[in-house]
């Protein structure tokens, strides 16, 4: 049985490496370690989608096991198909929703990561006000979307946000667009944004 130790990695990382695994290496038993009750209910989730039993085991404070068992011999569509069509993500911040700002920015750097994980990758990413921050400073986020600009994800950024946040020298990841294109690929897609 293949075992991933995935004790210190925050969300989600603990569901991709287990997705990974099972799609790639197409196997039927894993064993994830883990530190926390969230990421065994979110790997019991993501296993019952898959078509597997999960079993969890406390071992002690902070170590959990993760028992995924394959129950039959078809995948579920949801975790590896879904919805093919094309989409971009708009990313208009530097935080992923209203609260805490370290940690909602640390959010927003889990679904980038997410999102490169994900079997079927944007069009575009199309980033504008401190959103912009994503292609420039965040070094997390930079190397996120290099990787989805490797794989075919188009990734502008607003040159009047640019400016205006005097990074236009600092971008790292993508090309500048305007305003115009901004509002036509919004207009012309499924539109995922996270902020």
């Amino acid at each position: 049985m293949k075992i991933i130790d995935a004790r210190g990695l925050a969300c989600p990382r603990p569901v991709i490496l287990s997705k990974k695994a099972i799609r790639d290496e197409n196997l039927t038993e894993l064993l994830v370690k883990v530190d926390n009750e969230i990421a065994t209910q979110n790997l019991s989730k993501m296993g019952t989608q898959l078509g597997f039993t999960a079993k969890v085991e406390k071992e002690s404070e902070g170590n959990y096991e993760v028992t995924l068992s394959k129950r039959d011999e078809s995948l579920c569509e949801i975790m590896f198909e879904g919805d093919k069509s094309e989409y971009i993500v708009a990313i208009s911040s530097d935080e992923m929703g209203r609260g805490d700002e370290v940690f909602s920015k640390t959010l927003l750097e889990g679904f980038i990561y997410a999102l490169r994980e994900q079997d079927i990758l944007p069009k575009y990413v199309v980033l504008y006000n401190l959103g912009v921050k994503l292609t420039t400073i965040n070094k997390s986020t930079v190397e996120d979307l290099k990787y989805l600009e490797e794989q075919g994800t188009e990734v502008v950024s607003c040159g009047l946000c640019l400016d205006n946040y005097n990074l236009k020298e600092e971008l790292k990841v993508g090309s500048i667009t305007n305003m115009y294109r901004i509002c036509e690929l919004l207009r012309l897609y499924k539109v995922v944004s996270p902020c």
